[in-house]
């Protein structure tokens, strides 16, 4: 910056965009206090650039390219612009105003006496979320309620909002100057599925969690907005996805986040122990020809009961398939075996789900007499 600009009566250090100490001149606009002329050495203006000088906040809404520098008029921001997207977030904008009489008028038919509305012209910045508004979006600017009834998206970073007076509703809140706010503000709440508030594992294990998000009670897509920290990052750690690592034996507690909203779990990750799984067959040990018996099998581990599906087979004695009997029905940890009419011995086997769990059986198959 070349001493006789930075030596100017003119010359500030203002934020553009959020960034900090850009040097610019500014300077009055004739008597039009609510607009100044503004000149950038070294910062390219653009059309919609937000501007805070003198802790107020400016929208630029007309540059010149100098080639050596950009010169521009800045309007003053007389308040926010605040209203709940599609999703039921507050949303705010700054937002200049420029009375303008030749369109500030329409006429509102259906009276006895026709009455002038009126209407304000307001000039916001466009980004993504200013794009969204559309024809009908209400809004509370200086405790009245206006609704949006044109829109002029061609000039370049700025958006034009025509709005219209409106009666108060009971849905505005003028406290927040929010139109339309109650039964639209969003209500996130954040749920684990697959877990309690406490929750042991093993130091070989793993744990996924299972998030479910909701808003005003309806399921939305859990994204990468949801965060996990943990109290002790030296018994376990957790992946962006929310998988749960341990580290080593302990206690941790696990905080899940949405925005402003969390749920906490407690991680006791304890020693790793070896299974030890058995199985046991009761029932006869006998079926007389054309009878049918009922066999039910338990399965433990380190002498814990485990209540697992079984799965039943038959065979003879050297292993290969039977004629002597069937198993007719099999459900859950129970098996019924129908014998043929024909003597002789078979083996009932079983095994649980994982296989880790088997035994077997000898039944004999003899006459009636």
């Amino acid at each position: 910056m070349n001493s006789t600009f930075s030596q100017s009566p003119s010359y500030y250090q203002v934020s553009i965009n959020g960034n900090s100490n850009q040097e610019v001149w500014i300077t009055d606009d004739g008597d039009i206090r609510e607009q100044k002329n503004i000149v950038a050495m070294n910062y390219p203006l653009k059309m919609g650039d937000l501007i805070v000088w003198k802790d107020k906040k400016w929208l630029c809404n007309h540059v010149d390219d100098m080639e050596i520098y950009h010169r521009g008029v800045m309007l003053i921001c007389y308040s926010t612009l605040k209203w709940l997207d599609d999703q039921g977030e507050i949303q705010e904008t700054p937002f200049s105003f420029k009375s303008d009489t030749s369109s500030n008028f329409g006429i509102q038919e259906g009276r006895i006496l026709m009455m002038p509305n009126e209407r304000r012209q307001i000039t916001v910045q466009k980004n993504d979320q200013t794009e969204r508004i559309k024809k009908n979006r209400r809004f509370i600017i200086d405790g009245r309620a206006w609704k949006t009834v044109g829109i002029n998206r061609l000039i370049d970073g700025l958006i034009n909002l025509t709005l219209e007076e409106q009666d108060l509703i009971p849905a505005d809140n003028l406290e927040l100057e929010i139109a339309d706010y109650i039964g639209n503000i969003a209500d996130y709440q954040l749920k684990v599925l697959n877990v309690k508030d406490i929750v042991a594992i093993e130091e070989n294990q793993t744990l996924q969690l299972s998030i479910e998000l909701t808003n005003n009670s309806k399921v939305i897509e859990v994204d990468e907005q949801i965060t996990y920290s943990v109290a002790d990052e030296n018994i376990l750690s957790v992946s962006p996805t929310g998988l749960v690592t341990p580290l080593k034996k302990g206690i941790s507690k696990i905080t899940i986040s949405f925005r402003n909203i969390s749920q906490t779990i407690q991680v006791n990750v304890t020693s790793s122990t070896t299974n030890n799984y058995t199985a046991h067959i009761t029932g006869d040990e006998f079926i007389k020809y054309n009878m049918t018996k009922s066999f039910t099998c338990s399965f433990k581990d380190n002498g814990i009961d485990r209540q697992e599906k079984a799965h039943f087979w038959l065979t003879e004695i050297d292993g290969l398939t039977t004629t002597l009997a069937s198993i007719i029905e099999q459900d859950g940890q129970v098996c019924k075996i129908k014998a043929n009419n024909k003597k002789g011995r078979v083996i009932l086997h079983v095994e649980n789900s994982t296989s880790l769990a088997y035994t077997k059986k000898e039944i004999e198959i003899k006459s009636l007499l």
